[in-house]
């Protein structure tokens, strides 16, 4: 049996799952998944068998725990080497104070637990959102790109903060961490972009502007592995010297038109979808 601990907070979210079955099969780590609920509800699919099999035989276990509770926190990194750090209200919800309580607030709390407890190595998911200002696209943007003055959202605006939280922590009493940043995170089971999830529910949608922009959409288990690779260059002096404090974007570099891209879901959903463009239909 592998030796290691590793805890994932959210560890029951879209990514997460993915993430920690990822973990699972490596056979490299024994995965702690830390969320909110009291019991673990497994539901179907293969990841779901995979935890718990791995909760069965001592693999993984499941602890409930909200970030927002230092000591919680602190129980769950008991003897835990490596922490994956998920958690994060959905972002489509606009409650300011809940995303600062959970963004920030929380993720000081994952930091300070991590230092109680001698934890070696964080990884942070954030967002490629944390550098966009709502008008300007980012193309070719890289990371040296800054901080907007204004961000679009509680949820962007608060994962920014987050950031600079576990950066400025890397180094602290032998704590390395880094940053991911994906884009738009899309695979089965997937339900966080918003504009899908609305789209599940009218048979038409409002294009505002010349439905000519385009985004990033990236596979989720680029997104885990993302993580996998960010965990085990830290774990070596080398690559710890590049990228501890760091953030990194996670793309398919593959940008496309969004449009174009929710009319392929939506068809693979079985729905019918009509476009307004302004004041013209668009088929």
């Amino acid at each position: 049996m592998a030796g290691m601990w590793c805890a994932v907070t959210g560890g029951r979210g879209f990514m997460a799952r993915y993430l920690v079955a990822t973990l699972l099969r490596s056979g490299d780590w024994r995965v702690r998944v830390v969320d909110l609920a009291p019991t673990v509800m497994l539901g179907a699919g293969e990841a779901e068998e995979l935890l718990g099999a791995a909760i069965q035989d001592g693999r993984a276990s499941y602890i409930q725990g909200d970030v927002r509770d230092l000591a919680q926190i602190a129980k769950a990194f008991e003897g835990v080497h490596v922490v994956f750090h998920t958690a994060a209200p959905d972002a489509i919800n606009e409650n300011f104070e809940l995303h600062y309580s959970v963004n920030v607030e929380g993720t000081k709390n994952v930091v300070e637990a991590c230092i109680m407890c001698k934890v070696k190595r964080l990884i942070y998911t954030s967002s490629s959102g944390v550098v966009f200002d709502g008008v300007h696209g980012l193309f070719d943007a890289d990371e040296s790109m800054p901080y907007p003055f204004k961000f679009v959202d509680a949820y962007t605006q608060t994962k920014a903060e987050g950031e600079k939280i576990v950066m400025k922590a890397n180094g602290t009493t032998g704590l390395l961490t880094c940053c991911i940043r994906p884009g738009n995170i899309f695979g089965p089971g997937g339900k966080n972009i918003p504009i899908l999830a609305s789209s599940r529910i009218w048979k038409f949608m409002f294009i505002l502007g010349n439905g000519k922009n385009y985004d990033d959409f990236v596979f989720v288990e680029n997104v885990a592995h993302s993580h996998i690779c960010a965990e085990k260059t830290l774990s070596s002096e080398e690559g710890a010297k590049i990228a501890g404090g760091q953030t990194y974007f996670i793309t398919n570099m593959e940008p496309v038109n969004m449009w174009d891209f929710v009319s392929l879901v939506q068809e693979y959903l079985g729905y019918k979808r009509l476009f307004f463009l302004f004041d013209r239909l668009v088929p």
